[in-house]
Order: C-alpha cells, then structure tokens, then sequence
C-alpha cells in the first residue's frame, strides 16, 4: 500500500513540475520578448558648402595728373615790409618775377585765378590781365607807401609770363595780378639784401 502511494506522489509531482513550464535561472519565468534591435540610421554626411567666388580686387584709380596741383603755395614770416619795386625779366628756359622788399621777408599766397575774373581790391573794378591763365599773389604785412621803379602795370609778353599788374596795397595787403600764356607750375624763392621774392615760371 506504501508503495502505491509513493508511486502516485511520484507521478503527481512530475505532471505539476511539466504544467509549469521552464524555470529561468533565478527561479522565474522569461516572459519578456525577445528586444528586437533598430539598427541606427547611419548619418548622411551634409554636403560642404561650395565657396563663394571671391570678387577680384578693383584696380586703384590713379589720379590724373594736373599741372595746377602745385598752387595754392605761400611762405615768408610776420615781417612787416614795403615794396620798393617789381621786375620782370627773361631767361634761358624760365621768364621771371621779382618782387622787392624793404624790410623783412613778408607772408605771402600763390593761387591760380582766371585772368579774367581779377577785381582791384580797393576800386572793385576788373582789372584786364592778358593770358589764358592767371596767378593772384597775395602779400600781407605791408607797409606804405610803396615805390615801383619799373611802374605798376608790366607787359613784357614774353614766352609764359605775359602781364604783372600790381592792382593795390590796401589795408595792409598788395593784391599782384599775373597773366601766363599756359598752367605751368612756378618756382618760389626768396633772397635777401635786398629782401626779394623771386618767382620763376618754366618756359
């Protein structure tokens, strides 16, 4: 009787342990599905950039060269001075203006004006100088009374300088009108014993 009895326990415990199914190892069921891996999307590599053309540099512009960039021109210092004459005269390669002074070496300004346009600064009236171009020479400081030897109104026409009209010393400033045949660029200078401003003009 026993013996039946153990035999059927056997059984018994055999048909619960196959109804349970498979025990995974710590002892409970593997219920959870299989992860089913994504394979990650390999990135497309983004296009670089085309580079912009670079714009070709602008060649510099160069200046045209005018043969009036050497005036305005001035110099001399605070002096106070009387003129005691102007000349004029020709030379191998250049004509020439001489303005002299008693005193001290004068301020004074070169500018082009044209010779049509000079106005006496003391009468206001036009003063006719002959040429296609035309220099005001301003000198300050002046004292009075002026002498000219060689007069006041010079026509010598020679190959570029063609007319000085000293137009006024009024209110301590000599106001010379000087008529050229062309836009050449003068030479400057200035002397002393006697004191003089010697202008040359390029022929």
């Amino acid at each position: 009787m026993m013996t039946l009895l153990r035999r059927l326990s056997i059984v018994a415990a055999v048909v619960l342990a196959t109804a349970c199914g498979a025990a995974t190892p710590n002892g409970t069921a593997d219920n959870s599905p299989a992860a089913s891996a994504t394979p990650s999307a390999a990135a497309s590599p983004s296009p670089s950039p085309s580079p912009s053309p670079s714009p070709s540099p602008t060649a510099a512009t160069s200046p045209s060269p005018s043969p009036v960039a050497c005036l305005p021109a001035q110099g001399g210092t605070s002096s106070r001075a009387t003129i005691t004459d102007v000349r004029v005269g020709t030379h191998p390669g250049y004509d020439r203006l001489v303005v002299e002074f008693s005193g001290g070496m004068p301020q004074y300004k070169l500018g082009w004006q044209d010779p049509s346009t000079f106005v006496g600064p003391y009468s206001g009236l036009p003063v006719k100088v002959t040429g296609s171009a035309g220099i005001h020479l301003y000198v300050y400081n002046m004292d009075i009374p002026p002498s000219y030897q060689h007069g006041t109104n010079l026509s010598p026409a020679y190959s570029v300088l063609k007319q000085v009209v000293v137009m006024a010393v009024f209110e301590g400033q000599a106001d010379i009108a000087i008529g050229l045949g062309g836009t050449v660029c003068p030479t400057v200078s200035t002397y002393t014993n006697p004191t003089r401003l010697v202008i040359d003009f390029p022929t």
